[in-house]
């Protein structure tokens, strides 16, 4: 039996079981989960006309270069740095290396912050998994 389905609510399940399998460190499935729910979130954010988490990002490291090295740099280099790890885990032809060295912890925290943040600019709420993530995250 076919039925409808809505993105954010797609979305909304992938992060709460991003969340959960980050609690059971099942890291990568849990990154992968994080970042399809981050990307779908932060293209709800914009079309609503507000900036999602990873265009805050790319705004205030572009103000913090210039202020510390002054010749500004594109908006589109931190974006790259910021979705590396996310398009390695999704795109066999990802570009860059088969092999790439990184803190998978530290990652898959980065891209769960990123999909909690569009969440909240989305709903002004937090699920209990969200908040107790985030919760953890300031310990």
């Amino acid at each position: 039996m076919s039925k409808s389905y809505n993105k954010k609510s797609v979305a909304l399940a992938q992060l709460e079981t991003a969340l959960r399998l980050f609690q059971e460190d099942d890291l990568f499935s849990a990154g992968t989960l994080a970042g399809a729910a981050e990307e779908i979130l932060g293209g709800l954010v914009r079309a609503k006309g507000d900036d999602n988490s990873l265009d805050s990002l790319k705004k205030a490291a572009v103000a913090i270069h210039y202020h510390l090295h002054g010749p500004s740099i594109p908006p589109k280099a931190f974006a790259n740095r910021a979705n590396l790890f996310r398009n390695w885990l999704k795109h066999l032809n990802a570009p860059g290396p088969p092999a790439i060295t990184f803190d998978l912890r530290e990652e898959v925290v980065d891209l769960l912050n990123r999909a909690v943040d569009n969440h909240w600019t989305l709903e002004k709420s937090l699920s209990p998994a969200m908040e107790e993530f985030s919760k953890a995250q300031r310990r």
